[in-house]
């Protein structure tokens, strides 16, 4: 993306004001600066008791699991099956959140001397959810209930085929339902109809953790045990990137304190190996070094392995799988590489930016592990919902992408007489497609798009929490943002606006495209990162005047010192309108 591209493609909004008054009386109880209060006020917490709660979660506040519609018909089933010493399945999905979902009721279930095993669906040869080489698997096991977890809500047909083999299902899911529901014995999602429960719109190990509480809850047991699976949780939730709100905040803040002192060889094995061990774990370590090792295994092979990794307490055996998972994410980079490449090569050709608001490509070359990732890079690049599918053997599966304002499954739904099936949030989903139909399909959807988006809906949005100056950055400043941490979707890093700054020295290159270099304003001087804006090097550079920047502001540890930096979100060098609005 060059300059120009960066320029046109965002829109400043700068977070409206709060009422003063509202804010002074907060300032004033807290003892926190405005701008941290106005911030607050504006993500919906506007009473000391909301703002006490948010900034201090306690996991003895988390909700009554049994809150969710069908929890109790499924622990009640559960017990039936320890009881009876039955054969129990865990069938999870081969992504990171369905991989820690499965190893948190595998470890759970062991745990109560459950005869248990788990199943993975290949994702070259079996594709998403419930299958039935999955269901034959589990009858020749011997088993008799099986529990989904991250999966099944639209598994109608093979629920029944399962009970035609003697076993029956427990549904956990957290993905959107459809018109109707399997005939399970149980399902647990908060999202299917009449379920009271009012929390977080938890991930897939997130239900499985209330599944766990239930079920712990029912037998007696201590339930502070559990706090030891909360690394697990975590890592789902985390790189699921479910809201990280209510419940969902809760579990994940005492969950990176879990993983800092888990006790689980494969976890200790994969932060050695990826240069976290003994680092502070977030969501940013999460979503960018952790989970691209688990998943790459699902991706590019065999994701029972991530499980064994995440459940076993053989250290050698985890140091041993922990390496094959960083070597397939090697590889599983060269594999994004080489077809974001001609993914963007087929966009130059087919696509129409003047009439289309969506993108999408098809290829037999493609890897069915990575388009999903690629269609996450070029939703980034374009701002447009984009669809990739990759053909195997007569049959397209595609992996979509979706942007604020363009709900994923109900523009799939307008379409769905054009697939196999589909499924998925409403940012994200995968479909499976007869070849045939491709071309239909992608003239439905750009036709669909035309109708959901709005022109406004095409601009790039860059929400701004508050103005500030520079001189009121210090760390007892940057201490208390840190408070607001976990960080990622619906409660992000603050982000802030400062104008008329002046570049002081002169910027430079570091790494392969990042901008280095220190600002001013007044008599402040502070550091700024800016990752992927080499380019701007040299206008900064050649320039005379001030700039405006948006940006965050976070702490730099580099050989044992620790300073604060800015780290760059977008610079204007000409003043220009900035929008008023709420955060999306």
């Amino acid at each position: 993306m060059t300059w120009g591209e960066r320029i046109n493609t965002q829109l400043w909004v700068l977070a409206m004001d709060p009422p003063d008054q509202l804010v002074n009386e907060l300032a004033s109880q807290t003892g926190m600066p405005r701008a941290v209060i106005r911030i607050l006020v504006n993500r919906k917490l506007d009473t000391i008791e909301k703002i006490k709660a948010y900034l201090e979660p306690s996991l003895n506040d988390l909700s009554d699991p049994f809150i969710l519609k069908d929890m109790d018909a499924a622990v009640t089933r559960i017990t039936d099956a320890l009881r009876e010493n039955e054969r129990i399945m865990i069938y999870g999905d081969y992504d990171v959140d369905g991989i820690t979902a499965t190893s948190l009721l595998f470890l759970i279930f062991n745990r109560l001397g459950a005869q248990v095993d788990f199943y993975l669906p290949n994702r070259l040869t079996e594709g998403y959810g419930l299958t039935k080489e999955g269901i034959d698997e589990a009858k020749n096991r011997g088993i008799t209930l099986m529990v989904s977890v991250d999966t099944g809500i639209t598994a109608i047909d093979e629920v029944k085929y399962a009970k035609s083999q003697g076993i029956e299902c427990i549904i956990t899911d957290h993905h959107e339902v459809g018109d109707f529901l399997p005939e399970a014995v149980a399902i647990v999602n908060h999202k299917q109809p009449d379920c009271p429960y009012d929390g977080a719109e938890l991930a897939g190990v997130g239900v499985a953790f209330k599944l766990a509480q239930a079920l712990y809850r029912r037998l007696g047991q201590d339930e502070s045990e559990l706090e030891e699976h909360l690394d697990l949780v975590a890592l789902g939730t985390s790189a699921d990137i479910v809201p990280l709100l209510g419940e969902n905040r809760t579990l994940t803040k005492f969950g990176f304190q879990q993983i800092a002192r888990t006790t689980k060889p494969g976890l200790k094995s994969l932060a050695f190996i990826s240069g976290l061990m003994g680092k502070e774990i977030g969501t940013g370590q999460v979503a960018f070094v952790l989970a691209p090792r688990i998943n790459a295994i699902g991706r590019l092979g065999d994701a029972q392995h991530a499980i064994r990794l995440l459940t076993t307490k053989d250290e050698q055996l985890a140091a041993k799988i922990a390496r094959e998972l960083d070597s397939e994410n090697r590889r599983r980079k060269t594999i994004d590489e080489t077809t974001l490449k001609e993914a963007l090569d087929q966009i130059g050709e087919q696509c129409d930016f003047e009439k289309d608001k969506a993108i999408v490509l098809c290829s037999e070359g493609w890897h069915l592990g990575v388009i999903g990732i690629v269609a996450s890079r070029i939703v980034e690049k374009h701002h447009l919902p984009t669809v990739l599918i990759a053909i195997d053997k007569g049959e397209g599966k595609g992996s979509a992408r979706s942007i604020p304002g363009f709900h994923l499954t109900e523009a799939l739904k307008k379409c769905e007489d054009l697939l196999i099936r589909f499924g998925g949030h409403k940012y994200a989903a995968g479909l499976t497609i007869k070849p045939e139909n491709v071309e239909a399909f992608r003239k439905r959807l750009v036709d669909v798009s035309r109708e959901m988006l709005s022109d406004e809906d095409m601009i790039s949005k860059l929400h701004i929490d508050a103005e500030i100056e520079l001189d009121s950055i210090d760390n007892t400043f940057l201490d208390l943002l840190e408070t607001f941490n976990p960080f990622g979707p619906m409660n992000m890093r603050p982000v802030f606006l400062t104008r008329n700054i002046e570049v002081v020295g002169q910027p430079y290159l570091v790494g392969r495209n990042h901008l280095k270099m220190k600002v001013r304003k007044g008599e402040k001087v502070i550091d700024v990162i800016g990752f992927g804006f080499g380019d701007l090097v040299r206008p900064l550079a050649t320039r005379t005047g001030t700039i405006d920047m948006i940006y965050v502001i976070e702490y730099n540890h580099w050989n044992g010192v620790t300073r604060i930096q800015l780290r760059v979100k977008d610079i204007k060098f000409d003043v220009g309108e900035i929008a008023r609005g709420n955060a999306p």
